[in-house]
């Protein structure tokens, strides 16, 4: 499933994932702003499963001399319980939360 990288935004029970599709995934962000994101590299590893609020400045703010917010990482957004579910089941490992907004 995570061999391949998708462009573009794909609805997955419960989550929406984004890759190189940031009108979407700040689309997303504005009209869930209770909802939840797991920020995780292009191509997922349990290494790096970070949770975050969608209202979290770490995730809706480019970071200093960015560009993008999917190009060279994946936006996992929905509800938190199915975002932890999708990193124990879809990429085997638990998610790590956001020192600054959870």
């Amino acid at each position: 499933m995570f061999g391949q990288v998708r462009r573009g935004s794909v609805t997955m029970a419960n989550v929406q994932d984004f890759i190189d599709d940031d009108p979407g995934y700040l689309a997303w962000l504005a009209v869930h702003p209770n909802g939840f994101v797991l920020n995780t590299y292009r191509r997922p590893t349990s290494a790096y499963l970070v949770l975050h609020r969608a209202t979290c400045r770490s995730i809706n703010l480019l970071p200093s001399g960015g560009s993008t917010w999917t190009k060279d990482y994946r936006k996992i957004c929905g509800e938190r319980e199915a975002l932890e579910s999708y990193a124990r089941d879809a990429v085997g490992g638990d998610t790590r939360l956001c020192g600054h907004c959870l």
